[in-house]
């Protein structure tokens, strides 16, 4: 259980009622508070590592980088309930005349996204931005997570010998 107040000192997540209704993926609006010690981590662009080198379908690609954004944060001494915003990379045309018809919006992320927010972040919706890209770092990659979180200082830095 977590300590009387800790929730005060995590990001809060809203929608302005004066814009448009956001998606089920995101709120619109955080509020990440800043306090003395705060430590901001920023994740490389996450993968799913298998589909770096050979062809794995989309889902599994978007769940191996879910996953893998859990295990950099864990090794941060965050969790995802501590990610204060997101940027989704999609790969806008793949050579499949049908799965490219579809804006990268509806191309299946954003459920498996509110799944693994409602599992691991407690249903937490940080801002998110979406981008259709022409490639990423190899031909078979599909998509792309990138992850800036912010942890309170507990005095125990994982990692903190190389600061």
């Amino acid at each position: 259980m977590a300590p009387e107040g800790a929730a005060l000192n995590k990001p809060r997540t809203f929608n302005s009622p004066n814009v448009p209704s956001a998606s089920p993926s995101y709120d619109q609006v955080a509020i990440t508070p800043i306090l003395p010690g705060s430590r901001l981590i920023t994740l490389a662009g996450q993968v799913n590592l298998n589909a770096a080198s050979q062809p794995i379908e989309f889902g599994e690609q978007v769940r191996g980088a879910y996953e893998n954004v859990a295990h950099c944060l864990k090794a941060a001494g965050a969790s995802p309930r501590d990610i204060i915003h997101v940027r989704h990379y999609v790969v806008q045309n793949t050579g499949d005349p049908a799965w490219d018809s579809k804006d990268v919006v509806d191309r299946g992320w954003a459920p498996l996204w509110v799944k693994f927010l409602d599992e691991e972040a407690d249903g937490h919706r940080p801002p998110d931005t979406v981008l259709g890209v022409a490639s990423l770092a190899t031909k078979t990659l599909l998509y792309e997570v990138e992850v800036w979180a912010m942890l309170q200082d507990s005095g125990d830095h994982p990692g903190s010998s190389r600061v």
